[in-house]
């Protein structure tokens, strides 16, 4: 199916909302790789809608749920090095499941905190269904990264397919990323895999520019570019009461 980059018109947003850093990333990243224009659906209000929104060529409307498995210890963990200048590290080993990738998915996707995601994508008309995953933590960060990695046209590792929720269309896993080491101000590249029901396994390389996306958590980390010099991407629609 072929997409149209045009926004989808009537959605409930709150004037001047934006989105997160991590939700942004996901927005450029799918954009590119969809060509499509994604507004933001539900204003960061808690309103039950998706994170995302666009408009297929026929009309019908795709929607994306942007969320990553529960690490509010690790969150905590990292504040308190923050305010204490600490290094921010994780401690600890996981279990490698060399082949099991599939596995490890399905057992996410099962988990409650992605059901409620799947749920609300599911209450939403769409033609389009997208859930897309993050890691904050290392424990499955490095399966995201084994996912989405290229293996430089090396044989890869063999990922079975998976089972979706009749309905859901799309997931995504974001894996590593590359920062230019010449220009923290400049591109990152970021590994993505995905997997689309009927199809398949897709794996991209998209280029994320740093200018495009908000500050990083000031809790987490500093923000060391200049007050304005961050120009991300206005996300809201109008309501149109269509």
């Amino acid at each position: 199916m072929r997409f149209a980059a045009t926004t989808v018109r009537g959605m409930s947003n709150a004037a001047g909302a934006k989105a997160s850093r991590e939700e942004e990333i996901a927005f450029l990243a799918m954009e590119q790789v969809l060509s499509v224009e994604i507004v933001l659906a539900d204003a960061g209000g808690g309103s039950k809608q998706p994170d995302g929104a666009w408009k297929l060529l026929d009309g019908r409307r795709g929607i994306v749920e942007i969320t990553s498995p529960p690490a509010a210890d690790l969150m905590r963990e990292w504040a308190a090095a923050k305010r204490e200048r600490r290094p921010q590290a994780e401690s600890g080993s996981v279990a490698a499941r060399l082949g099991e990738l599939a596995q490890v998915c399905t057992e996410l996707l099962a988990a409650e905190w992605a059901q409620e995601n799947l749920e609300k994508l599911l209450a939403q008309p769409a033609a389009e269904r997208h859930l897309f995953l993050f890691a904050r933590s290392h424990s499955e960060g490095g399966y995201f990264y084994r996912l989405s990695d290229t293996y430089d046209d090396n044989p890869g590792e063999p990922v079975d397919d998976l089972v979706l929720p009749d309905g859901i269309t799309d997931v995504w896993f974001r894996g590593r990323a590359r920062r230019d080491p010449e220009n923290r101000q400049g591109s990152t590249e970021v590994w993505l895999a995905r997997f689309q029901a009927g199809v398949g396994w897709h794996r991209y390389v998209v280029n994320v520019e740093e200018q495009h996306l908000p500050s990083p958590n000031p809790g987490i980390a500093d923000d060391v570019v200049p007050d304005g010099w961050r120009q991300p991407k206005n996300r809201t629609v109008a309501t149109d009461g269509d």
